[in-house]
């Protein structure tokens, strides 16, 4: 489960795509912070998904940033830094 909170080619605008799985009731389990970014490792998204380590840590990027608006990279914050999965 996973949403997108922010779309950083618009300044950083707030906005609310979410999983198709996602659960209003579940939003407290969305604890990890990920971004999408292009080939050429410009970030378009940034959002929070309930998992940063599985193969299912990768659904934003499949469901919503390859075919929809393009991404090809997928990364989770790990403390203070962000890598890439």
């Amino acid at each position: 489960m996973w949403i997108i909170t922010h779309d950083m080619l618009e300044n950083g605008a707030n906005i609310d795509i979410q999983s198709r799985d996602y659960d209003e009731s579940m939003k407290d389990k969305l604890i990890h912070r990920f971004r999408l970014l292009d080939g050429d490792s410009e970030v378009y998204y940034e959002g929070l998904s309930d998992d940063c380590d599985s193969e299912n840590a990768f659904a934003p990027l499949d469901d919503f940033g390859e075919g929809y608006a393009g991404c090809t990279e997928i990364q989770y914050q790990q403390n203070s830094h962000w890598e890439i999965l």
